[in-house]
């Protein structure tokens, strides 16, 4: 399995999508993390010369050097291979008590009091880009299968903040209804729960593909809020990936 990037290295690697020599749409270490998830659990492959441009907004940044780019880029290519050892067929036939994958939520609480009425707004902006990368292909999946289409709403509901104009969620142009807003509580509660989404995600996609699929029943509770976070980092959950 690919090792997941220390938490140096997605600062590192979020240092530079953030900087001046990315263009302005350039996704954040949070957006692609929903992005590279969304490939991984989708119906189509998406090769790496059509996904790699889309998190730069189809514009090359600057580097310094060509050691600069095979840096930047082996960050990203493992944290892509990482994402998708995840959830490769030997974790989901030996499931354990944790997730399959924790996604990556930043948290602003040093800077912004507010930072929780946003939190998971780029994570699930990156994995409806992810869906819009085969987008057909989800639609006709999404038409076909009812609570598929709920278990990707519960995780676009996130990509909807009281900042927005409206209050819908980017799925409607994929021919979802508008939704209501989350209250914070339901946002913490949606953020805290997105492991399960996701896996719930990817059984229907897969029962979709190649049939009935066995979904994973877990014995034992998911992580709480307070628990250990599962990455193994020591915090609390609500403090880290669940934050």
């Amino acid at each position: 399995m690919s090792k997941l990037l220390s938490d140096a290295q997605l600062e590192q690697l979020d240092s530079f999508l953030m900087s001046p020599r990315t263009p302005a749409e350039t996704m954040d270490i949070e957006m692609l993390d929903g992005f590279l998830v969304a490939l991984a659990v989708g119906p189509e492959e998406v090769p790496e010369d059509e996904w790699l441009p889309a998190i730069f907004a189809g514009t090359p940044p600057e580097f310094d050097d060509h050691a600069e780019a095979e840096q930047i880029f082996g960050l990203i290519r493992q944290h892509a291979a990482s994402i998708k050892a995840a959830f490769s067929v030997n974790r989901r036939d030996n499931p354990g008590e944790n997730p399959l994958y924790v996604p990556v939520i930043l948290s602003d609480e040093d800077q912004d009091e507010q930072w929780q009425e946003t939190s998971g707004v780029y994570w699930a902006s990156g994995f409806y880009a992810g869906i819009e990368a085969r987008g057909e292909a989800w639609d006709a999946l999404l038409e076909a299968n009812e609570e598929l289409d709920t278990a990707v709403e519960n995780i676009l509901a996130l990509a909807a903040s009281a900042g927005d104009e409206a209050d819908t969620s980017p799925s409607d142009e994929v021919g979802a209804e508008p939704i209501k807003l989350l209250t914070t509580k339901e946002r913490a509660d949606r953020v805290a729960e997105l492991p399960w989404h996701v896996e719930d995600i990817m059984y229907f996609v897969l029962e979709e593909k190649f049939g009935h699929v066995e979904q994973v029943k877990r014995d034992e509770p998911k992580v709480g809020r307070n628990d250990p976070c599962p990455c193994g980092s020591g915090k609390k959950f609500k403090k880290c990936h669940g934050a």
